[in-house]
């Protein structure tokens, strides 16, 4: 529109400037006549092209369960960008807890459940009546025992439990003795040799529980951790991250109620650094409880709550 506008005021003014020129006179030529020359004209023409861009904001719409608490770098990275409403200090976390970690398979798995499983088959083939296997604590005295009458079974496997329900105590010496009485009632022992479980991975209530002998941690009576203590927690952290949905919770065990205080912070700070979390997510619990072997120091029990795999 511009450009055609521009062309008609120059066509306008050449046409004022002719006839200025007719009027003083000027030869002009006319219809069969040659040789004639216009005077000279400069037509000049602009062409523009307007574009309109709109440029929208940069927003970064978040809500709370997006963030675990303002108590880490990536919250404030998020924070940074676009701010959140409705956080709170402590929220769980309802993803997957993301980490550039792989598997440490390098460190030796826990036990698990069953904890052992043994063999009594009578070998000596005897004539037998009944037979009893007796799993005994530090002390001698039955911690589980099976029995049944006729021939035992080719072998049991143990679950950890007591006859009173209770876990074996990680660390402590335990041992079994193999009895059978034949149909002369002659009866025949057989002692096994002692074993311990260092930690132990199993279900309680609905809850996984990952427990460790004191000593295995800790340097008796100290609260910082040994260098194979920290490759447990590392084994600990691989095995919460399936269950990121469950709360954390650390029990420790130890003689006096301070020591057991200050060794669960120890590992549960530990704990919250490996899994990008606020120390405060990771809760404890101390338990004063005398050692019954001099040796043995307590123990660590990391639950992870309301697994249902």
């Amino acid at each position: 529109m511009k450009t055609t506008f521009t062309i008609l005021m120059l066509l306008l003014l050449s046409a004022a400037s002719a006839l200025g020129q007719e009027e003083n006179g000027e030869d002009w030529t006319t219809d069969g006549q040659s040789g004639g020359a216009l005077p000279e004209m400069v037509v000049e023409a602009e062409n523009e092209v307007r574009q309109d861009i709109d440029k929208g904001t940069f927003e970064f719409e978040l809500d709370a369960a997006s963030v675990d608490s303002f108590f880490t770098a990536m919250d404030e990275e998020v924070l940074g960008v676009s701010p959140v409403s409705g956080l709170q200090p402590h929220l769980n976390n309802l993803e997957l807890l993301a980490s550039d970690q792989p598997p440490h398979f390098w460190i030796p798995n826990m036990a698990s459940t069953p904890v052992t499983t043994f063999y009594p088959g009578d070998q000596e083939g005897h004539k037998v009546k009944n037979w009893s296997l007796a799993v005994t604590d530090f002390r001698g005295s039955p911690f589980r025992t099976y029995a049944g009458g006729g021939r035992p079974p080719k072998q049991l496997d143990w679950d950890g439990l007591g006859d009173n329900g209770e876990m074996l105590q990680v660390g402590y010496p335990y041992s079994y003795v193999f009895t059978i009485t034949d149909k002369g009632t002659n009866t025949y022992n057989h002692a096994g040799v002692s074993f311990r479980i260092p930690a132990l991975d199993y279900r309680r209530d609905g809850d996984r529980v990952l427990e460790m002998a004191g000593g295995q941690l800790f340097v008796r009576n100290e609260t910082a951790l040994t260098e194979a203590g920290q490759k447990w927690l590392v084994r600990t952290s691989d095995e919460i991250r399936h269950h990121p949905w469950s709360p954390v919770r650390v029990t420790v065990t130890a003689e006096t109620l301070d020591l057991a205080a200050e060794r669960a912070d120890q590992v549960a700070t530990y704990l919250a650094t490996a899994l990008i979390l606020p120390r405060e997510q990771v809760e404890t619990q101390s338990v004063q409880k005398p050692d019954l072997r001099a040796e043995m120091d307590g123990s660590v029990a990391v639950v992870i709550e309301h697994v249902n795999d």
